[in-house]
């Protein structure tokens, strides 16, 4: 049983209630409805489905009681103190999402001891904040994972599964209605990472706040769009459809999310073997940052 440490899962952009943090406590450990209810506390997210082989012994977070009623509610051992609590008597470090960029630094106590982590997503706010938790990584040989879900939910196993029968790929389109920019346009853009791997040389945006479309070129010749809309504009939901010399492909539905992921990230604590290279998990953020900075100059192309 791997022993995890668990933390940026009490809040999201500020406010009690984080539905990743919520949806992994409860994949490894279970939940308590009755004393969730109890105690008042948003538990969005959690859920029935589990995760075998991982548990969270401990949880950290500054907003401490927040962090003990979750600790009730997903029978967590212990509550901490500070990030470095987190990597004491444990096997692996979680950073979930707060909403916030900045979680990353809550696991670098982790990385520096060489520990398997995982920090959802986004890994960072730009290419260069990345690199340097790469860096620190890599300098002592600690297993990173950076990823969103939608990189592992069935429908890209679907989608890869296709790739064989569709010949070159000249076109990857993806719609997709969420929220903001920076919390959500990274779902798409490592989806279609997952299907064609690294490799972007430019990036525009021609649309707007509310209704990003993203181009990435790449250097194999495929171009990417990516329709990232806010869900007030477009009905939630996506879709995406690979354009190759053989045909196309087309995927709806998304399926499993979390748990496929916390099963890789799992799978990286036992063989130490990272599912994502640091070189993509920083060309994903450098991809993002500029889709933000083209908007922001009314569609400039951006290399990578």
């Amino acid at each position: 049983m791997i022993r995890i440490g668990i933390t940026a899962a009490v809040t999201f952009e500020g406010k009690r209630g984080c539905h990743h943090g919520n949806a992994f406590c409860s994949m490894f450990n279970g939940w308590d409805r009755d004393r969730a209810q109890e105690l008042g506390y948003p538990t969005g997210g959690a859920g029935d489905i589990r995760v075998e082989g991982g548990r969270v012994v401990k949880i950290y977070d500054p907003d401490r009681e927040a962090a003990e009623m979750m600790a009730e509610i997903y029978g967590i051992e212990e509550v901490v103190d500070s990030p470095e609590g987190l990597t004491e008597g444990t096997d692996a470090v979680l950073v979930a999402d707060s909403g916030e960029c900045a979680k990353a630094e809550w696991a670098i106590p982790a990385l520096e001891k060489g520990m398997p982590t995982f920090i959802d997503k986004p890994l960072a706010e730009t290419a260069e904040e990345a690199r340097r938790i790469i860096d620190i990584a890599a300098e002592h040989n600690a297993p990173l994972m950076s990823c969103s879900s939608f990189r592992w939910c069935d429908g890209a196993w679907e989608m890869r599964e296709a790739l064989a029968r569709l010949g070159k790929i000249e076109l990857l389109v993806g719609v997709a209605g969420q929220g903001k920019f920076h919390i959500y346009a990274i779902h798409p853009t490592e989806f279609a990472y997952g299907i064609l791997g690294p490799g972007t040389i430019s990036v525009a945006n021609v649309g707007s706040e509310d209704r990003d479309v993203v181009r990435l070129r790449r250097r194999d010749g495929a171009q990417v769009v990516l329709n990232m809309y806010w869900s007030q504009v477009i009905s939630g939901g996506q879709m995406f459809t690979a354009c190759g010399t053989g045909g196309w492909h087309t995927v709806t539905k998304l399926g499993a999310l979390y748990d496929p992921m916390l099963e890789a990230f799992l799978t990286m604590c036992r063989t130490g073997q990272m599912p994502i290279s640091g070189d993509e998990m920083v060309e994903v953020i450098a991809v993002v940052d500029a889709a933000r900075r083209s908007r922001e100059q009314d569609g400039a192309e951006i290399a990578i």
